[in-house]
């Protein structure tokens, strides 16, 4: 009882939380986070999945952790994997690419899920010091992947409020705001993308509409892919082209060192990653 008390407590001052904070995420009462962190009692067995979900790792976990092994960046790594937005094998990609792994938060079904990917965005934001004022989605039905990111911007928002004191104001369909509505700096949320061109798409919208780019992109990972127009990587190109500043939670050479390290399994996909990011790694 007292091992995993310790790693509640450890876990918890980490994220900043009090007992009463971290009882109110869980639905359960201040007293039993107490009882639990001095080794008066343990968890139900019905909370280990809760709590584990909460911070982020297995259940697993929860009994052997140390906060040292674990970067950030490997940390959300393994949510991905874990919640099925990192998967391997072949996927036929939107622009055609056949790829060896595959990012797509459209997996998540819960709202522990969601709720921490909203975390992982908003600690990128606020590590990146972004200062937008408004964070922007996209739910125009024209662009193939936007609907999935609608509960990223809500999320993200939240997160921003509960863990930073920042409070955002947040857009999910341009089409939706009033005529004349300029906000100072833009912030947009994005999932992944390979060569950048529904990236191009929402930008072009939100400069038609707002008659500016925003000044951020915030993305869960940069596959660092050539668009296929030159040398450069995708996320390059679009900051040149279009003057923003793009940000990523990791990169694949960050999950590549994941699956090394023996972070994340896979290391049966190693090889063909590898190859399939040396061939259209852009500079």
């Amino acid at each position: 009882m007292k091992q995993i008390g310790n790693r509640i407590r450890t876990m918890r001052r980490n994220k900043n939380l009090t007992q009463q904070q971290l009882a109110e995420a869980l639905g359960v009462s201040s007293q039993s986070v107490s009882k639990w962190e001095n080794g008066f009692s343990a968890p139900d067995v019905s909370m280990l999945p809760v709590i584990a979900r909460y911070f982020g790792i297995t259940i697993d976990e929860l009994f052997n952790y140390r906060l040292d092994v674990l970067s950030y960046k490997e940390r959300f790594i393994r949510f991905m994997m874990d919640n099925g937005m990192l998967r391997f094998g072949e996927y036929v990609l939107h622009c055609g690419r056949v790829s060896p792994y595959l990012i797509h938060s459209g997996y998540y079904r819960s709202g522990s899920q969601i709720s921490k990917l909203g975390e992982f965005y908003a600690e990128c934001i606020r590590h990146n010091s972004i200062e937008g004022n408004r964070l922007i989605g996209n739910a125009d039905p024209s662009v193939w992947n936007a609907t999935r990111e609608i509960p990223i911007v809500v999320s993200t928002g939240m997160m921003l409020y509960d863990r930073y004191g920042f409070d955002s104001n947040y857009c999910i369909d341009i089409a939706l705001e009033s005529d004349g509505d300029h906000p100072e700096s833009m912030t947009l949320i994005n999932d992944s993308y390979t060569t950048g061109n529904t990236l191009r798409t929402t930008l072009d919208q939100i400069k038609h509409h707002f008659g500016k780019y925003p000044t951020d992109i915030v993305i869960s990972v940069d596959r660092m892919e050539k668009s296929g127009f030159s040398a450069l990587t995708a996320t390059h190109e679009i900051e040149r082209e279009y003057g923003v500043k793009i940000h990523s939670i990791v990169t694949v050479k960050d999950i590549i060192s994941a699956i090394e390290k023996g972070v994340i399994p896979g290391a049966e996909y190693l090889e063909a990653i590898m190859e399939y990011t040396n061939a259209y790694m852009g500079v």
